[in-house]
């Protein structure tokens, strides 16, 4: 599995000055989002890489998750474009690919440059405080500072937002070429991005690594379970 990490969406999500707009509606800083996808699979023991995705060989993970990515250039659009049509599952969270490599708003419909690939568009923008929604029985309540209303194209609703007046899908899967593409319309954070990633790793064959206790970590080498006790406890 990997996580992308980009250096031009930190920046560009969190401009200098108190003028931006865009700090009116990306919030919760680009760098706690990834911490946010990247919690629930440390928690579930999970090797996760972390990537920038217009530079990384995509076709070495399964399954590839791509939080709050504002800035979508155009060598990370088509390396996304060519792994999910090459059977690779991508989940990608909202805010993401809404500006171009020169930090310009998309002329195009968004997801700028993707919009075919995860079969939606997004059309506005909500506040909100906390987001609700089911996926495969399980109940999510997950904080939020917002959430975009998705305009499903040929993708279909895997879950919907239980509690805004919309009632608006919270997830969404397309299927593009000869894989997946997921996208969750509120914030990435960790009590979300949990059964949304659950759902996506069983979907890309993806299995959990051993159980074990929180900040106890633990990995199977050769066939030999080893554990990192984090705690200070015996």
């Amino acid at each position: 599995m990997a996580i992308a990490y980009s250096f031009d969406s930190a920046i560009d999500s969190h401009p200098n000055g108190p003028s931006s707009t865009t700090l009116q509606y990306f919030r919760t800083p680009y760098a706690d989002q990834v911490q946010g996808a990247f919690e629930p699979l440390s928690k579930a023991n999970i090797d996760t890489a972390i990537v920038q995705i217009g530079d990384a060989d995509l076709s070495a993970y399964r399954l590839v998750v791509v939080p709050a990515d504002y800035l979508m250039d155009p060598e990370s659009a088509k390396a996304l474009r060519a792994y999910v049509r090459n059977g690779g599952t991508v989940v990608m969270t909202s805010f993401s690919a809404k500006v171009d490599e020169h930090g310009l708003w998309f002329d195009t419909p968004l997801l700028g440059g993707l919009a075919d690939v995860f079969g939606l568009k997004t059309n506005a923008f909500y506040n909100a405080s906390t987001v609700q929604f089911q996926l495969d029985g399980e109940a999510a309540d997950s904080p939020t500072k917002g959430y975009e209303n998705l305009e499903p194209i040929t993708a279909m609703m895997l879950a919907n937002f239980e509690n805004t007046a919309e009632n608006s899908p919270a997830l969404t899967l397309n299927h593009f070429g000869k894989g997946d593409a997921m996208y969750f319309a509120a914030e990435s954070r960790s009590a979300a991005m949990g059964p949304v990633l659950a759902y996506a790793a069983r979907l890309a064959g993806v299995h959990p690594g051993p159980k074990s206790h929180d900040d106890v970590y633990a990995r199977v080498v050769d066939g030999r379970t080893f554990y990192v006790n984090t705690t200070g406890l015996e």
